[in-house]
């Protein structure tokens, strides 16, 4: 599969809350990743690819949460099977389609840093 990102991505565990437009109740998420681009987040159920969501997402040391219109690009569900129990998990790949330009800076500085961060001793 070739690789069309623009911008790179760090791994990072952000809050998110989320909601599929146009009417569905807000949900409660964390990302797996972030770039300038989009996120990749857990959600309760698969997207279908096109589907548009509201999200808002808090970044660290910023009082105000980034809110953006994104598109599922794409959703993948899979099994994490433990030692004593099988977890399900869904990921949806979003990309901005409506950020602020001034957020969606934030977000790539935030990402730029913490590409910088020396890697934590396992």
């Amino acid at each position: 599969m070739e690789e069309r990102r623009q911008f790179v991505r760090l791994d990072t565990r952000l809050s998110v809350e989320y909601r599929v437009i146009p009417s569905a109740a807000p949900k409660q998420s964390v990302t797996k990743d972030i770039g300038g681009g989009g996120i990749c987040m857990f959600v309760e159920d698969p997207l279908k690819p096109g589907t548009h969501v509201q999200v808002s997402i808090t970044l660290p040391d910023r009082q105000q949460p980034i809110s953006f219109t994104g598109e599922v690009i794409w959703c993948e569900q899979y099994e994490i099977i433990g030692k004593t129990q099988r977890q399900r998990s869904v990921e949806a790949g979003v990309k901005f389609i409506q950020i602020d330009p001034s957020d969606q800076h934030a977000i790539m500085q935030y990402v730029i840093l913490g590409l910088r961060q020396p890697p934590r001793p396992a």
